[in-house]
């Protein structure tokens, strides 16, 4: 039972969306929104949720082209790894509750934009470009009712969201925690497929996608 959510039909669909074996996911993604207690996060958090349109292909979508997470399912995958590891770290380091809602929120939504992508599209919608980009043209309308609700949340949210220029952290920490999380889901599934066929006595082992190289203890 979540509170907020009096049409069950809404959670089924997403059920009938997502790929077999992932239901799982959804228990933390729903489950989440039981817990946000800033109301203009929960807001918007639930504003996209329900967007069917956008939910559906973004439970379908590949993260990337022969990259990382590149099978059907792979979007929700790398999402849901960067937003539950962001969030563990607000709470690890006592950084406060809304900042692990924010980072829980960013993280899930810091790819949204590669829905558009030409390799998630069928015929000739898809478009390249930065996907960071297309994060706030895909979550527009929530995005701005969240900026005029408030500004400080907005902001917050919108560091998760953009691109990281440089070397200098985010003023924000949900934001460092959300890039930093990106980067290591990113390296944990090439790690993983590098050694898919290596034997077990193999402690190096190139990377099929870039030929970086990889080293595991055991």
């Amino acid at each position: 039972i979540i509170p907020g959510v009096g049409d069950r039909s809404i959670i089924d669909r997403h059920v009938a969306w997502i790929p077999s074996g992932k239901e799982y996911i959804l228990r933390d993604i729903w489950g989440m929104l039981g817990y946000l207690r800033d109301p203009a996060l929960r807001t918007f958090y639930h504003s996209v949720l329900t967007d069917d349109a956008l939910m559906e292909i973004f439970y379908k979508a590949q993260a990337s082209h022969h990259h990382h997470h590149d099978y059907v399912g792979g979007l929700v995958d790398h999402s849901h790894e960067v937003a539950t590891t962001a969030a563990s770290l607000c709470l690890q380091h006592k950084i406060g509750a809304l900042s692990a809602s924010v980072a829980f929120v960013g993280g899930l939504f810091h790819d949204i934009g590669k829905t558009y992508l030409y390799y998630n599209q069928h015929g000739e919608s898809g478009c390249c470009g930065q996907h960071e980009a297309f994060n706030f043209m895909v979550m527009a309308r929530p995005l701005d009712k969240l900026r005029m609700s408030s500004p400080k949340i907005f902001e917050a949210l919108s560091s998760c969201l953009a691109i990281k220029v440089g070397r200098h952290p985010d003023a924000y920490l949900p934001a460092n925690m959300v890039h930093l999380c990106d980067r290591l889901s990113v390296d944990v599934c090439n790690w993983r497929r590098a050694f898919a066929d290596a034997p077990s006595f193999y402690w190096y082992a190139k990377s099929p996608v870039d030929a970086h190289l990889y080293k595991r203890l055991s």
